[in-house]
Protein backbone atom coordinates (compact mmCIF):
# COMPACT_ATOMS: atom_id res chain seq x y z
CA UNK A 1 0.00 0.00 0.00
CA UNK A 2 2.70 2.74 0.71
CA UNK A 3 4.24 2.06 -3.08
CA UNK A 4 0.69 3.39 -4.02
CA UNK A 5 0.90 6.43 -1.39
CA UNK A 6 4.91 6.93 -2.96
CA UNK A 7 4.24 6.30 -6.61
CA UNK A 8 0.73 9.22 -6.47
CA UNK A 9 3.40 11.27 -4.12
CA UNK A 10 5.43 12.14 -6.48
CA UNK A 11 2.89 12.78 -9.19
CA UNK A 12 1.25 15.05 -6.47
CA UNK A 13 4.24 17.21 -6.32
CA UNK A 14 5.27 17.37 -9.09
CA UNK A 15 1.95 19.00 -10.22
CA UNK A 16 1.25 20.74 -6.63
CA UNK A 17 0.45 23.90 -6.93
CA UNK A 18 -1.71 27.00 -5.53
CA UNK A 19 -4.92 27.97 -6.92
CA UNK A 20 -4.69 28.74 -10.44
CA UNK A 21 -1.19 28.54 -10.59
CA UNK A 22 -0.33 24.91 -12.74
CA UNK A 23 3.11 23.61 -12.04
CA UNK A 24 5.19 21.02 -13.32
CA UNK A 25 7.83 20.62 -10.44
CA UNK A 26 7.16 21.21 -6.99
CA UNK A 27 9.45 24.44 -6.49
CA UNK A 28 7.96 26.24 -9.21
CA UNK A 29 9.72 29.07 -11.55
CA UNK A 30 9.98 29.78 -14.91
CA UNK A 31 8.90 27.21 -17.79
CA UNK A 32 10.33 26.50 -20.92
CA UNK A 33 9.26 24.40 -23.93
CA UNK A 34 10.30 23.70 -27.30
CA UNK A 35 8.50 21.64 -30.07
CA UNK A 36 7.85 21.41 -34.06
CA UNK A 37 4.96 23.83 -34.07
CA UNK A 38 3.33 26.55 -32.42
CA UNK A 39 -0.03 27.58 -32.64
CA UNK A 40 -1.77 30.16 -30.64
CA UNK A 41 -5.87 31.25 -30.62
CA UNK A 42 -6.16 34.74 -28.95
CA UNK A 43 -10.27 34.53 -29.16
CA UNK A 44 -9.91 31.02 -27.39
CA UNK A 45 -6.88 31.73 -25.12
CA UNK A 46 -5.49 28.57 -26.03
CA UNK A 47 -1.88 27.40 -27.48
CA UNK A 48 -1.41 24.13 -29.25
CA UNK A 49 2.15 22.60 -29.00
CA UNK A 50 2.92 19.91 -31.71
CA UNK A 51 5.84 17.44 -32.66
CA UNK A 52 8.24 16.09 -30.04
CA UNK A 53 6.81 18.73 -27.62
CA UNK A 54 9.17 18.75 -24.43
CA UNK A 55 7.75 20.88 -21.71
CA UNK A 56 10.44 21.25 -18.44
CA UNK A 57 10.53 23.65 -14.93
CA UNK A 58 13.05 22.77 -12.70
CA UNK A 59 13.52 18.68 -12.24
CA UNK A 60 10.06 18.12 -13.96
CA UNK A 61 10.19 17.29 -17.90
CA UNK A 62 6.87 16.74 -19.71
CA UNK A 63 6.88 15.39 -23.44
CA UNK A 64 4.42 14.33 -25.43
CA UNK A 65 3.72 14.41 -29.21
CA UNK A 66 0.82 17.28 -28.62
CA UNK A 67 0.28 19.83 -25.43
CA UNK A 68 -2.71 22.30 -25.79
CA UNK A 69 -2.57 24.84 -22.81
CA UNK A 70 -5.66 26.93 -21.95
CA UNK A 71 -4.73 30.69 -20.24
CA UNK A 72 -7.02 32.35 -18.07
CA UNK A 73 -7.20 36.43 -18.43
CA UNK A 74 -6.51 36.92 -14.94
CA UNK A 75 -3.40 38.18 -14.85
CA UNK A 76 -3.93 40.54 -17.58
CA UNK A 77 -6.12 43.11 -15.79
CA UNK A 78 -4.85 46.54 -16.97
CA UNK A 79 -3.99 49.12 -14.59
CA UNK A 80 -5.97 51.93 -15.89
CA UNK A 81 -9.50 49.54 -15.24
CA UNK A 82 -9.74 49.29 -19.28
CA UNK A 83 -9.51 46.13 -21.08
CA UNK A 84 -6.85 43.94 -20.79
CA UNK A 85 -3.73 43.97 -23.51
CA UNK A 86 -2.56 40.57 -23.26
CA UNK A 87 -0.09 38.82 -25.51
CA UNK A 88 0.57 35.48 -26.70
CA UNK A 89 0.03 32.92 -23.86
CA UNK A 90 -0.66 35.00 -21.33
CA UNK A 91 -2.50 34.64 -18.22
CA UNK A 92 -2.32 31.57 -15.68
CA UNK A 93 -2.60 28.12 -16.63
CA UNK A 94 -6.07 26.79 -16.09
CA UNK A 95 -5.74 23.76 -18.30
CA UNK A 96 -3.49 21.40 -19.65
CA UNK A 97 -3.85 18.58 -22.31
CA UNK A 98 -1.04 16.40 -23.06
CA UNK A 99 -1.49 13.55 -26.37
CA UNK A 100 0.41 10.80 -27.90
CA UNK A 101 3.16 9.01 -25.27
CA UNK A 102 2.65 11.22 -22.61
CA UNK A 103 5.66 10.95 -20.34
CA UNK A 104 6.60 13.08 -16.46
CA UNK A 105 10.31 12.41 -15.83
CA UNK A 106 11.26 13.79 -12.48
CA UNK A 107 14.90 12.42 -10.99
CA UNK A 108 13.54 9.30 -9.46
CA UNK A 109 10.03 8.68 -10.52
CA UNK A 110 8.45 8.81 -13.87
CA UNK A 111 4.31 8.14 -15.20
CA UNK A 112 3.77 7.28 -18.79
CA UNK A 113 -0.18 7.06 -20.67
CA UNK A 114 -1.40 7.92 -23.71
CA UNK A 115 -3.11 11.03 -22.66
CA UNK A 116 -2.50 12.84 -19.19
CA UNK A 117 -4.97 16.24 -18.76
CA UNK A 118 -4.60 18.85 -16.10
CA UNK A 119 -7.15 20.25 -14.43
CA UNK A 120 -6.60 23.41 -11.85
CA UNK A 121 -9.77 24.30 -10.96
CA UNK A 122 -10.64 20.71 -10.34
CA UNK A 123 -6.87 20.16 -8.63
CA UNK A 124 -6.66 17.00 -10.37
CA UNK A 125 -4.49 14.80 -13.17
CA UNK A 126 -5.67 12.15 -15.09
CA UNK A 127 -3.60 9.65 -17.16
CA UNK A 128 -5.43 7.70 -19.67
CA UNK A 129 -4.25 4.38 -21.81
CA UNK A 130 -1.57 2.32 -21.14
CA UNK A 131 -0.92 3.74 -18.07
CA UNK A 132 2.43 2.84 -16.09
CA UNK A 133 4.07 4.40 -13.03
CA UNK A 134 7.53 3.58 -11.67
CA UNK A 135 9.30 4.52 -8.74
CA UNK A 136 12.90 3.18 -8.38
CA UNK A 137 12.27 -0.07 -9.41
CA UNK A 138 8.64 -0.05 -8.37
CA UNK A 139 6.04 -0.41 -11.46
CA UNK A 140 2.58 0.06 -11.60
CA UNK A 141 0.01 -1.05 -14.87
CA UNK A 142 -3.56 0.22 -14.99
CA UNK A 143 -5.59 2.12 -17.72
CA UNK A 144 -6.59 5.22 -15.66
CA UNK A 145 -4.52 6.96 -12.91
CA UNK A 146 -6.12 9.98 -11.11
CA UNK A 147 -4.66 12.57 -8.62
CA UNK A 148 -6.56 14.50 -6.63
CA UNK A 149 -3.46 16.81 -5.75
CA UNK A 150 -5.47 18.54 -2.85
CA UNK A 151 -6.54 15.22 -0.68
CA UNK A 152 -3.02 13.44 -2.15
CA UNK A 153 -6.01 10.51 -3.31
CA UNK A 154 -4.43 8.66 -5.94
CA UNK A 155 -6.66 5.84 -7.89
CA UNK A 156 -5.78 3.59 -10.64
CA UNK A 157 -7.94 1.72 -12.55
CA UNK A 158 -7.94 -1.12 -14.99
CA UNK A 159 -9.37 -1.20 -18.56
CA UNK A 160 -12.64 -3.40 -18.62
CA UNK A 161 -11.89 -7.06 -18.36
CA UNK A 162 -8.33 -6.47 -16.88
CA UNK A 163 -6.58 -5.63 -13.56
CA UNK A 164 -4.38 -3.22 -12.21
CA UNK A 165 -0.83 -4.69 -11.91
CA UNK A 166 2.25 -3.86 -10.15
CA UNK A 167 5.41 -5.35 -8.99
CA UNK A 168 7.34 -3.85 -5.52
CA UNK A 169 10.69 -4.40 -4.82
CA UNK A 170 11.36 -4.58 -1.48
CA UNK A 171 14.59 -2.55 0.16
CA UNK A 172 17.29 -5.01 0.64
CA UNK A 173 17.06 -4.89 4.68
CA UNK A 174 13.77 -6.21 5.25
CA UNK A 175 14.06 -10.15 6.44
CA UNK A 176 13.59 -12.96 4.06
CA UNK A 177 11.78 -16.21 4.74
CA UNK A 178 13.74 -19.39 5.79
CA UNK A 179 13.45 -21.77 2.87
CA UNK A 180 11.68 -24.31 5.12
CA UNK A 181 9.01 -21.38 6.24
CA UNK A 182 7.80 -20.20 3.27
CA UNK A 183 3.81 -19.70 3.24
CA UNK A 184 2.32 -22.64 1.24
Amino acid sequence: MSFFVAAGAFVLAAFAAAPAHAQLSEGGGPVSYSANNLEYFDSERRLVLVGDVDIVQNDARLRADRITLFFSGSSGASSNGGPSQQGLASGDIERMIAEGEVYYIRPSQDARGDRAEYNVAQDSVTFTGNVIVMSDENVIRGNTLVLQIGSRRTTIRPGAGQRVRGVFVPSEGGQQPAQGNRPQ
